[in-house]
């Protein structure tokens, strides 16, 4: 690995961008209901050891209900119960553990030390096996402190359960009442996103938007846990049908800009007409959908009929042959999701016990992802070894020393800690500022305002932990202000003074988070160095997502796993650079490479999206030479650039896809396929050549830094 060279502008810049990131709020990650309903299975909790008279036990019980809250995130009830359930599970038998070995460092810090290297390999797998490493951790840290026999030991496992299941049961309360609301709400976020993409073409060079949203949908609907049912069926069509009117919006908006482009503002203006309409029908269904009423069928009869009934019609250019076939196209999903919404709004009036499970694609294998990060060059395992080694060392040595509470140091270390440099940096600083803030504040509240009455301090701790879960994961600086007054508040409810715990819980955090801080550059996983990867990976995605179009053995399922896993990893690759670009280190160039490579793939993958658009790829590819030659071209084409990209080959070269693109168009006039779907398939490998040639300019331009960098 070349040694990084610090640059001051270059530093800077990247400390302005870490804190920029760091300090804003994204209220759209943030629900108030369930950050409510959080605070209130915490309160109860509370309640219920103080009026037992045991507030160490309400405590206890509260230390286990905080930590599965973070667990209670969107997806069906029956996943929402097991994965918040796991995690209670994981946080009780730690917490029985730890208080049970708590009389022996050396047995403690060996139970931290297997807590902490799982906590960071289930931080690869993704955020629901995260949260029950990190629960079951930081339970063990905490209540290790507090060393018991083994029987008292046991109950306070109980005690952890028991505040874990607190939260789970108020989290799926609403279960009887409404089976599918999860599936029907975030099927209705995205047919609102949907809609606004109608409403709101985005020009071609753009990321395609949605992909996000459409893998949160599909794993609600498809992933662990989904449930089964007409409603849920409906819903499944529902999504399918978005998927497939996303495309056609995405083509449609790139038609409207050529001929935009080509002079004609007549046609350009129709069709982003029709998009506004089509945009009209989407956000009513998303609105019936979000209601779970079936009403409106006949206003959305007539939105749908009206789509390409007005304005001028489109004439016969290339640009115009191929609009009209994806106007077709897109009327017939809103006709397909207007009667398919009839059933998926009307939850709960039907059967629903009568559906048969659906077979899925699992697009990431858990398991997998754990074997592939015990390689010694992955940074999930340097990333594990640093936290097995760094949060039991910090929680030994804090003890052996006999700091009060020292597990503050540990417990930073822990949320703070990433596998890359700039996250690192960006929640160690706002975890700092936050927890001074939140400190003093909770304090001085405590101290001169509400004395010692419980029932306001109750109150205040209620309040606390709505905030630091509005807030969320996105936003570290306000989450942890109010965090720090939620401990501040806890352990005045468990007998200590609010003023002992500012100086203590202070200088702990500081502490945890220059170690952190330390850790991340003594052994480093400096984003820059994953970027190729990243990048090939999002070829290698995109090549497998065209073979999935033209093979004729590949199923409907198979296809669509190949478009998710396409989101993905352009969704990775996108992050990558981003993280890289904070880092205050030179790139080598690596990151203005993976910045003009993404500006050239998204290019990319609107033209495949067209060329998936026309539906009819597979058949053409069998039928016609011409277009079997091109795309096997393209195909060798992303296997070179994807090679090139991973392993700093030399040997990428100009494809010369154009000619085989000229003996396409001859071709296809001399077929029998209808003048749309011709104009449709010219315009789409048109796209694919035009964004795969710039690609290759883009490697054989910057090769040499490529080289360098990898």
């Amino acid at each position: 690995m070349a040694s990084p060279q610090s640059h001051p502008r270059r530093i800077a810049g990247s400390l302005h961008g870490l804190y920029r990131d760091a300090a804003r709020l994204d209220l759209s990650q943030s629900d108030p209901v369930v950050s409510a309903r959080n605070a209130l299975g915490l309160v109860a909790v509370l309640v219920i050891g103080v009026a037992l008279g045991s507030p160490a036990g309400g405590v206890q019980a509260a230390i286990g209900g905080l930590q599965t809250s973070f667990a209670d995130r969107p997806g069906p009830y029956r996943l929402r119960m097991a994965r918040m359930l796991t995690t209670a599970l994981a946080a009780a038998v730690t917490a029985g553990l730890a208080a049970g070995l708590g009389h022996s460092l050396v047995a403690s810090a060996l139970l931290l030390a297997v807590l902490g290297f799982a906590a960071g390999q289930l931080l690869s797998v993704g955020p629901s096996a995260a949260q029950v490493g990190i629960a079951a951790t930081a339970c063990a840290l905490v209540l290790g402190h507090i060393p018991e026999r083994p029987l008292a030991a046991f109950y306070t496992g109980l005690l952890v359960l028991a505040g874990g299941g607190v939260q789970t049961v108020l989290a799926i309360a609403a279960w009887p009442l409404g089976r599918h609301r999860p599936e029907r709400h975030a099927l209705a976020a995205l047919y609102r996103q949907l809609a606004d993409l109608a409403a709101n073409p985005i020009d071609a060079g753009t990321s395609p938007p949605l992909g996000q949203r459409i893998a949160d949908t599909e794993a609600v609907l498809r992933g662990a846990g989904h449930d089964h049912g007409p409603s849920v069926e409906a819903y499944r069509v529902l999504l399918d049908e978005a998927v497939r009117a996303r495309q056609d919006i995405l083509v449609l908006s790139g038609y409207a800009d050529r001929l935009g482009r080509d002079g004609q503002p007549g046609a350009q203006q129709f069709l982003r007409d029709e998009l506004g309409r089509a945009a009209t029908v989407i956000g009513l269904i998303g609105q019936l959908l979000q209601s779970g009423q079936a009403g409106e069928q006949a206003r959305l009869a007539a939105l749908v009929s009206e789509l390409g009934a007005a304005g001028p019609w489109l004439g016969d250019s290339l640009t115009e042959r191929a609009a009209r076939i994806r106007l077709r196209s897109l009327a017939g999903q809103l006709r397909a999701m207007a009667e398919t919404a009839r059933t998926g709004a009307g939850e709960g009036r039907t059967d629903e016990d009568g559906g048969r499970p659906r077979g899925t694609v699992r697009l990431r294998d858990p398991l997998a992802v754990l074997r592939a990060n015990l390689d010694l060059r992955s940074p999930a395992l340097r990333h594990s070894s640093r936290l097995a080694i760094l949060v039991p060392l910090a929680d030994l040595v804090t003890r052996e020393v006999g700091i009060p509470r020292g597990y503050w140091v540990s417990l930073t270390i822990l949320v703070v800690l990433r596998p890359d440099f700039g996250s690192t940096f960006q929640r160690s600083l706002m975890r700092v500022l936050g927890t001074l803030v939140g400190l003093l504040a909770a304090s001085a509240l405590l101290h001169f305002v509400l004395g010692d009455s419980t029932a306001a301090s109750i109150v205040l701790l209620g309040l606390c932990f709505f905030g630091m879960r509005m807030a969320g994961p996105t936003n570290m600086g306000l989450s942890s202000v109010f965090l720090a007054g939620l401990v501040v508040v806890l352990l005045s409810l468990a007998g200590l003074p609010a003023h002992t715990t500012v100086l203590d819980r202070s200088l702990d955090t500081a502490v945890g988070g220059a170690l952190a801080l330390l850790a991340a550059l003594l052994w480093p996983s400096w984003e820059r160095q994953q970027v190729p990867d990243r990048l090939a990976e999002l070829v290698l995605a995109y090549r497998r997502y065209l073979q999935s179009m033209i093979d004729p053995e590949s199923s409907a399922g198979q296809r669509s796993a190949a478009r998710s896993q396409a989101r993905l990893a352009r969704s990775a690759a996108e992050a990558s650079v981003d993280r890289a670009r904070a880092e205050p280190v030179d790139s080598f160039g690596l990151v203005d490479f993976g910045s003009a490579m993404l500006a050239h793939t998204h290019r990319l993958v609107h033209a495949l999206t067209a060329l998936d658009a026309t539906r009819q790829s597979r058949a053409v590819y069998q039928k016609v030479p011409e277009f079997r030659f091109l795309i096997e071209a393209a195909l060798q084409g992303l296997g070179l650039v994807e090679q090139s990209v991973r392993h700093g080959w030399r040997q990428v070269r100009e494809l010369k896809l154009r000619s085989l693109q000229a003996e396409l168009v001859t071709a296809l006039a001399a077929t029998d396929l209808s003048p749309e779907l011709t104009a449709a398939l010219v315009e789409a490998t048109d796209r694919l050549v035009n964004s795969l040639d710039s690609v290759v300019a883009v490697l054989l331009e910057r090769k040499p830094q490529l080289v360098t960098g990898s």
